[in-house]
């Protein structure tokens, strides 16, 4: 009997490590003043159709990502959250699953760091979470702490962060 409990255990814990990155809906995951996005009829033209959404189809990848990445990209996942109460406070989640590490890390150098958002890999997966949550209330979450909850979550998945390269064009000069 102890034999077979620990063949189970074993099975359910490989089961659990096996799972895709990409399978994952944030179900345990609150952002606080925020709710899954509504499906507007911009996101439906684009070919997004419910939140979570998770597609393979290379016409509807080229729609959401910039034409000249579609193509190195195999599978997109995005779960949105906005503020019922604001337009303007978004957050959550794209995750980018490349063809090749060479795509990825082409990707990777091609971007610059923003405040706004953090960004993870794992394997070939590109994990770019944001949160533009607009209000500093004193005892209420903020944009950080978002982002804090988001990063979290997809490092206990096995997913690094990593630093992009700063963005120039944003960096402030000092004349003398």
């Amino acid at each position: 009997m102890k034999k077979l409990f620990f063949i189970l255990s074993f099975i359910c814990i490989q089961n659990i490590s096996a799972q895709n990155i990409m399978d994952l809906d944030l179900k345990n995951v609150e952002l606080q003043g925020m709710k899954p996005v509504k499906i507007n009829q911009e996101m439906r033209e684009a070919g997004i159709t419910n939140i979570p959404f998770v597609t393979e189809n290379p016409q509807v990848i080229s729609k959401i990502v910039s034409e000249k990445i579609a193509p190195k990209v195999k599978k997109l996942y995005a779960y949105i959250f906005s503020d019922p109460k604001d337009d303007l406070n978004d957050g959550g989640v794209y995750i980018y699953q490349f063809n090749s590490k060479k795509d990825l890390d082409g990707y990777i150098a091609e971007n610059f760091e923003q405040s706004n958002y953090r960004v993870l890999v794992k394997d070939l997966f590109y994990i770019r979470i944001w949160s533009d949550y607009g209000y500093n209330i004193k005892g209420k979450e903020n944009s950080d702490d978002h982002l804090n909850k988001l990063e979290k979550y997809y490092l206990k998945l096995g997913a690094r962060k990593i630093q992009l390269k700063p963005d120039e064009s944003v960096m402030e000069s000092t004349a003398d």
